[in-house]
Parts: structure tokens; sequence; C-alpha cells
């Protein structure tokens, strides 16, 4: 439980840094395409959004470390999560976004097994502030830039290079693009979505590109609950309640712009019907994006389109997705009756925005 309450952390304080580097690396890339020429001014802003983007394994990594060991923790995590997209010996393979998950529980753990010891009383007051943190980070250089790098660097290259193949080949791309959008559907914003978008950032950066076509597969999963629920809610309302009627306009805007938590409602009051319906419609649209190569260097929802490989198949997959998941919903769904309805259920329910 730990572990997983580590790795949600971890995720949950890096997406504001993914957010930044990949809508500023995706506007940029659209005013030198679109707009003018590539400007130095554009271009340094693009760099700087790759160097932040380089940075996601050490932030990673800090904010794992810091779930498990709390503040001690996030200077070694940070060190281990850099070391991991920045080998510090030249044989050794990058290990990315997997060694900076393997160097935040290292950090964290390391930690809390260092807070156990006893010190003479005079050096207690530095302990936390000077001993732990630096004891920590020399360790995580070492374990980090040697065995680590020396092991979970190769597993690295042979994920990211399986990835390479599969997207190469459509009969098995497609396969992947569903699976990888259906578990962003099927708990809308939980710990399985963040898994597979977790597998996403961990080869965003690969220079092959594999990370933006990852990246594209997702966004039936994202798009798709919240906006289904919406649609179908306002074309079958003898079917929903006036609360969720009321709140479908809100869950559409939601979809469109990449949020999915606003379907929660709708899950929760029938989570066989409306989850069902969601991951159907969401692993066709991510089997349709992967299948054909689609990539998208944009985040959170239509954001995304600008920067689309291929535009007509990015909207082609959502737009499928989501009429696959509104007729199921509409089709599987009972009328509803007057013991159905209880406003109480919508009106304390909050939703807390954590992508």
């Amino acid at each position: 439980m730990k572990i997983r309450r580590a790795l949600m952390t971890g995720v949950s304080y890096m997406l504001p840094f993914i957010v930044f580097a990949g809508m500023t690396i995706a506007l940029s890339g659209m005013y030198v395409q679109y707009i003018s020429a590539d400007t130095a001014a554009v271009t340094a802003l693009n760099g700087f959004a790759w160097t932040i983007m380089d940075l996601i394994p050490a932030i990673f990594g800090a904010y794992v470390a810091y779930a498990i060991g709390d503040k001690m923790a996030l200077a070694p995590g940070f060190i281990g999560g850099y070391i991991a997209s920045h080998p510090v010996t030249e044989s050794a393979a990058a290990s990315g976004f997997l060694g900076g998950l393997v160097a935040g529980l290292i950090a964290g753990y390391l930690v809390l097994q260092l807070k156990k010891v006893k010190l003479p009383e005079f050096l207690e007051p530095i302990k936390k502030t000077l001993f732990i943190p630096i004891l920590t980070g020399w360790a995580l250089y070492w374990v980090m830039g040697y065995p680590i790098s020396l092991t979970v660097g190769v597993l690295n290259e042979w994920i990211i290079r399986a990835l390479i193949q599969l997207s190469e080949m459509p009969e098995y791309a497609f396969l992947l693009g569903a699976i990888l959008s259906a578990m962003c559907a099927i708990d809308m914003g939980g710990p399985i979505g963040k898994i597979a978008i977790t597998f996403v950032f961990a080869v965003w950066s690969d220079p092959s590109g594999i990370g933006f076509v990852v990246n594209a597969a997702v966004f039936p999963g994202i798009m798709v609950p919240s906006l289904s629920v919406g649609i179908a809610a306002l074309l079958a309302k003898h079917k929903y309640t006036k609360a969720e009627i009321q709140m479908a306009p809100g869950s559409i805007l939601s979809g469109i712009v990449g949020i999915t938590e606003p379907s929660l409602p709708y899950a929760i009051k029938d989570p066989v019907r409306v989850i069902g319906s969601n991951v159907i419609g969401a692993a066709v649209g991510g089997a349709i994006m992967m299948g054909f190569g689609v990539s998208t260097s944009g985040v959170s929802g239509v954001f995304g389109m600008p920067m689309a490989s291929n535009l007509p198949i990015f909207l082609l997959a959502i737009g499928v997705g989501v009429a696959i998941s509104v007729t199921t919903q509409i089709a599987l769904k009972q009328p509803v009756s007057a013991e159905d309805i209880d406003p109480a259920m919508y009106e304390d329910f909050e939703i807390e925005i954590t992508d």
C-alpha cells in the first residue's frame, strides 16, 4: 500500500511539470509550423521545455521518496532520479522513468532506516538537516550510478525497443493502444489510469518519438468517459436523473479539455453499464489511434489536437470511441424511476482534480 501511495504521489506532483513542458513543446512547435519561421526566442523556449522534460525522472524520484521518507528524502530522490536519466558512467544505459521510480523507493526507505539510528545527543539537531540527506544522497549516487544503471538501464532500453517494434506493427500496436486507453477509462483518474499515464511518461522523451505515439493512444481513455456520459444524458433524458442531466454540459466540457473525473457520479450510480461502456469505447479509440501510428506532443484533451500527426484519424478515434460508449450506455441503461433519484448523492459529491 505504501509503495502504491508513493507512486500515486510521485505521479500527482510530477503532472504539473509534464503539463507545462508538454504544452510548451506543443505550442512552440505550432508557432513554428503554422505562424512563423523558427525564431531564437521560440527555439530557446522549446529548448527550455525539453530541459524540464529531461528532469521528469528526477522530479518523479524526489516525490516518490518524499511520500515515503518525508522532506529528508526529497534531495536524495532527486539525485537518484537525475542519475537515472544521466548515467555517471559512459558504459551505463539511462534507466529513465523506471530508474526514477527505483531511486525514489530506495531513497525513501533508506531515510526511514537512517531515522532509527541513534546519534549522540549534541548531533541530533542536525541529524535530519545534514547527516541523513547527505548520507542518503551519497548512497543514491553510487547505487544509481552503477548497479541500477547497469541493470534497470538495460531493462529500460529493452522496453523502449519493444515498444518501437510494436508501434511499427499495426497488427500488434492496436492491442497496446486499446489496453492503455482502457486503463485510463476504467477508474477515471484513479490508480489504474495513473499506471497507464506513468507508462506513457516513461518513454515520453525517447528520441525515437515513441513517447508521443503512446501519448496519443491514451487520449480516448481520458476524453471518452466525461464526453460520453454527458452526451448520453442529454440524448436519453428518460434514463438519467435530473441531477445527471444538469451535470451533463459540464461533463462534456471537461471531456473536451481532458478531465475525466466528472464522469465519476454517473459511474458510482451505475458502475457496470457506465464504466463498461466507457472502457469499450476508449479501447476501440485507443486501438485506432495506435494502430494508425498517430502521435501528438500535446497534453490534456483538445490541446493535443493541433500537434497530432494525423488530425483526421485523431478525431476519428475520439469520435468512434465516444459514439460506441454513448450508444452502449443508452442501450443498456434502464429508465429512471422515482426511487432511483437521490439528490443528496449529487449535492454532496465533490470532485478532486488530481491530473
